[in-house]
């Protein structure tokens, strides 16, 4: 019986083994496509928010390369040189790139990809724009382009692109956290359908459950790298210099990794030069600038790859604070690029070793740091250009300045033709000598006429090469006064054109420099018709006009003409006028100007320190002296008396310390 009944027996276990196996395999099988769901929703997920973030870096990229355009043109416009023209060409070839990137991205998103052609019209309206400004400043100059630019239509252009990037940024925002969401209800899913298959399989749940851990540690991981490129972004932002700029970078980093100290470096021509630093103590040799393949920092710089080094030696750099200083164990020498071309190189201290999520932070974040430097470096160099702007304007005012040095040689050249004329005159002197005597000797010696009159013809043939030698001295006074009177009437043009001021850039003081110029080349204009008519000075038929004249005007006048002289020789120009000086006197008032200023020029110029005083006093009742004193060299007494005689070269040296005596005033 007991053998009959366990077929029996067996037969129902057997089923209910193979209902529990197939049970089993089907809750297995349950089981795991359940799991299988939700990680390919997690995946899915996963990969929805890794192109949220490629399409947040595109949108960055695009806006960097359109305010690098913008830049380009800024820079050419101000200075109208084309190698400012590199970063507008650069900008506008990445930023239509990056709009490839992004209709490739955005395809099968309805909205993005409405969003991607507004943007991409906003986009070519305003490199429309910037092209337009460049032609206009190429073909038409700087006002057209500056009138192109206040228009204000680039800066509206610029306007729509950032909004319309912000639309698309709080869409992908938007996406992202949806994202998350299903990624956290697929993570919910997944850890109960964990839980109720543990009963079954111990193992299977260990495993789902390692499998939902990295994946959370992944999303984790993620969510940090993203939140910290935008948070460096945010650091990075604004009108910073190359230092300021690498400051912010490297207080974000130590805040965000962790580091105690750090340097930054900035790459310019092949050589990499300190650019900031954070948390080095005080008197430690930090090296200024490196080169090339120079260090581990010169290899990180021609290689472009991170470099860790963990347990370093002591000897290293010194980390420091008020109560003390430590040596770093772990550094990281981090490259940063723009353009794949490493443009800087930035070192990272650390106490506790390196987390690999930080050395991803520095690989992610090499661009966009490598593009903020080269912003800042266009900024640099534009304020540069504005610089040489300026340096260009005090040139202008040095030339000015030379001028006034060749009207003061002009003035010692017409010194030296009237010496040339005084030694002329003396050899016709010693001719019309020489005649008397040869005419009293032909009465006295009536045998010697032949002798005479032969002797006569050769002297009537130095009185016609004489004559000649005059007449080549007339003509070549013309001459020179022509040649004179070209550069000096640009001169009196150009100091015209300053003095009006039409587009008031000059300052008032300027302004009075140029009408002090404007009066002094007219009055070595009318010096030098003056020195054209040397027959009435020859003949003393210069004609006086006389005319009242306001003392106070003429001691202004002075004033105006010698102190900005007096102010760059370091001398002090005291002018006096006494109480009981008339208020007016009758005299010609270019002559009485030429005496004066010749003797004020002559004061100035040998006066090395002290004071030159020009002062105005009555002597009995129709007279006016004006005297002229100085701390310089002094005139001995024995020469006074030829301040007023034709000027007479009494320094011949190479050097000409002192120049000569006498005014040499042709009145």
């Amino acid at each position: 019986m007991t053998n009959r009944n366990v077929p029996r027996a067996s037969g129902p276990a057997n089923r209910w083994a193979v209902a529990g196996l197939m049970a089993g395999i089907v809750f297995f099988v349950l089981s795991a496509a359940i799991a299988y769901f939700n990680i390919a929703n997690m995946r899915a997920s996963d990969n929805a928010i890794r192109k949220t973030h490629t399409v947040l870096n595109a949108l960055d990229d695009m806006l960097s390369a359109t305010l690098d355009a913008e830049t380009g043109q800024r820079g050419y416009l101000l200075t109208g040189r084309e190698a400012y023209l590199e970063p507008y060409v650069e900008g506008a070839a990445l930023a239509r790139t990056k709009l490839g990137v992004l209709q490739t991205t955005m395809r099968g998103d309805p909205v993005q990809e409405d969003n991607v052609e507004q943007l991409e019209r906003n986009v070519e309206q305003k490199l429309r724009e910037l092209d337009a400004t460049i032609r206009l400043r190429r073909d038409e100059g700087f006002a057209a382009a500056l009138a192109a630019v206040d228009s204000d239509r680039g800066k509206a252009a610029m306007d729509a692109i950032r909004a319309q990037i912000a639309s698309m940024s709080r869409e992908e925002l938007r996406k992202r956290q949806s994202n998350i969401d299903q990624m956290a209800a697929a993570s919910n899913t997944a850890v109960i359908s964990a839980v109720v298959t543990s009963a079954s399989g111990i193992a299977l749940t260990i495993a789902i459950f390692l499998l939902m851990a990295r994946s959370m540690r992944q999303r984790a991981r993620q969510q940090w790298l993203q939140q910290a490129q935008v948070d460096l972004s945010a650091a990075m932002m604004g009108d910073k210099s190359i230092e300021d700029l690498a400051a912010a970078i490297l207080a974000f980093l130590a805040d965000k990794t962790g580091s105690r100290a750090g340097a930054l470096f900035k790459g310019e021509g092949g050589s990499f030069n300190r650019a900031s630093m954070l948390g080095v103590a005080q008197g430690a040799d930090v090296p200024v600038s490196f080169a090339l393949n120079e260090g581990l920092l010169g290899k990180a710089a021609v290689d472009g790859q991170l470099i860790v080094l963990n347990d370093i030696p002591q000897g290293y750099l010194s980390i420091g604070s008020a109560l003390g200083s430590d040596v770093p164990r772990h550094l990281v020498i981090a490259p940063t690029k723009a353009d794949d071309r490493v443009n800087g190189v930035i070192e990272l201290g650390f106490f506790e070793p390196v987390d690999e999520l930080v050395l991803e932070l520095l690989e992610q974040s090499s661009g966009a740091i490598g593009i903020a430097l080269r912003s800042a470096r266009f900024r640099t160099r534009l304020q540069d250009a504005l610089e040489e702007t300026q340096r260009q304007a005090g040139e202008l005012q040095a030339q000015s300045e030379e001028l006034r040095v060749s009207n003061e040689e002009l003035e010692e050249q017409g010194n030296a033709l009237r010496e040339t004329q005084a030694r002329l005159e003396l050899q016709q002197v010693e001719l019309e000598q020489t005649n008397s005597q040869l005419e009293e000797q032909a009465q006295a010696l009536e045998t010697q006429r032949d002798d005479l009159e032969r002797a006569s013809a050769a002297l009537q043939l130095k009185a016609r090469e004489l004559e000649q030698a005059s007449q080549y001295k007339s003509d070549f006074l013309a001459n020179m006064s022509h040649e004179l009177r070209t550069p000096l009437n640009s001169l009196l043009i150009l100091s015209k054109l300053l003095a009006d001021n039409p587009d008031e850039r000059l300052s008032d003081e300027q302004v009075k420099f140029a009408r002090t110029i404007y009066s002094a080349g007219n009055d070595l204009l009318v010096l030098i018709n003056d020195i054209l008519d040397l027959s009435k000075i020859e003949a003393g038929h210069i004609e006086i006009q006389p005319a009242p004249v306001l003392t106070e005007r003429l001691a202004s006048d002075m004033q105006k003409v010698f102190q900005p002289i007096a102010d760059e020789r370091g001398l002090a120009l005291e002018i006096e006028r006494d109480a009981n000086c008339p208020v007016t006197i009758e005299t010609d008032r270019m002559r009485l100007e030429q005496v004066i200023k010749n003797l004020l020029s002559n004061a100035l110029k040998f006066t090395e320190r002290g004071s030159v005083r020009l002062s105005f006093s009555p002597v009995g009742e129709d007279r006016l002296a004006i005297k002229v004193a100085d701390t310089g060299i002094g005139i001995a007494k024995a020469q006074q008396a030829s301040i007023f005689e034709a000027f007479q070269q009494a320094d011949g040296t190479i050097s000409r310390k002192y120049g000569g005596t006498g005014l040499g005033l042709s009145i």
